[in-house]
């Protein structure tokens, strides 16, 4: 759920501060977005607006895990020659993500227990992600890459909403700036649409994120389908309007239970 990219490639990488200022700006992006567009309802935490919509009831739970619910995407990768070095080949691959969801767990010490879905590649360290999952909302609280030399995550204190049950089409979030504009991210509900990939058809909600990191221009697409999840996500990156990634995740099969 939070913002990443599988083998990334090799150009002039910025130091990790640099990255979790993206993932912040992210999830502020779609807090902005996700409270300006409903109310959550009341039954699925304290801090929950007083009712919701019949539509946001008809998508409640939004995301109905038990320990050990996968999900299986087919990823799509591509790189042009020359990106990740000089004379570096083209890159263009398929592989297998699998998401899988480990229930509660503390990311750290010192840290509460969260929700937490671990992201599998071939060939690639695990990463996990700490999220809080409500019967009407998901909010974000983290990311970590399991690398030995990894003991702890990129964490937010105070978590924000990634998708809320009831979400409008038309919502956009307001512009977020830092660094003097270099980086930026601006997130839409662009749509309510039925979306088809390898594992059926879906009603999803679909979220556009753009936004600037330097010179590098940042557009991710992710279609959510209440009750099943991520169920196909696009992200491609541009340097001075020349593509240099683009990558393209479906979903291929899950264990839940799909409405």
């Amino acid at each position: 759920m939070p913002e990443e990219i599988t083998q990334p490639p090799t150009w002039d990488l910025p130091c990790p501060d640099f990255f979790m200022k993206i993932l912040t700006f992210l999830f502020i992006s779609a807090a902005a977005l996700s409270l300006s567009a409903c109310h959550p309802s009341k039954k699925s935490s304290s801090n929950s607006a007083p009712s919701a919509s019949a539509a946001a009831r008809s998508e409640i739970p939004l995301m109905p895990v038990t320990k050990g619910d996968t999900w299986d995407y087919q990823v799509h990768l591509e790189i042009p020659a020359d990106v990740t070095s000089q004379g570096a080949a083209e890159v263009d691959e398929n592989h297998l993500r699998t998401r899988t969801y480990l229930g509660k767990i503390s990311p750290a010490a010192g840290l509460p227990e969260v929700d937490c879905l671990e992201v599998t590649v071939p060939g690639s360290p695990p990463e996990r992600e700490f999220v809080d999952i409500y019967d009407d909302k998901i909010l974000m609280r983290g990311s970590m890459i399991m690398r030995p030399e990894t003991t702890r995550p990129m964490w937010l204190d105070h978590p924000v909403p990634f998708v809320i049950a009831g979400m409008k089409a038309g919502t956009e979030s307001p512009e977020i700036q830092v660094a003097g504009g270099s980086l930026s991210r601006t997130t839409h509900v662009i749509v309510r649409e039925d979306v088809t990939v390898p594992a059926g058809t879906f009603p999803s909600i679909r979220l556009l994120m753009t936004g600037m990191d330097g010179d590098l221009e940042l557009r991710r697409t992710i279609w959510f389908s209440p009750g099943t999840g991520i169920v196909r996500e696009e992200k491609t990156r541009y340097r001075k309007g020349k593509l240099i990634f683009r990558e393209t995740q479906q979903l291929v099969k899950t264990s839940l239970k799909v409405k």
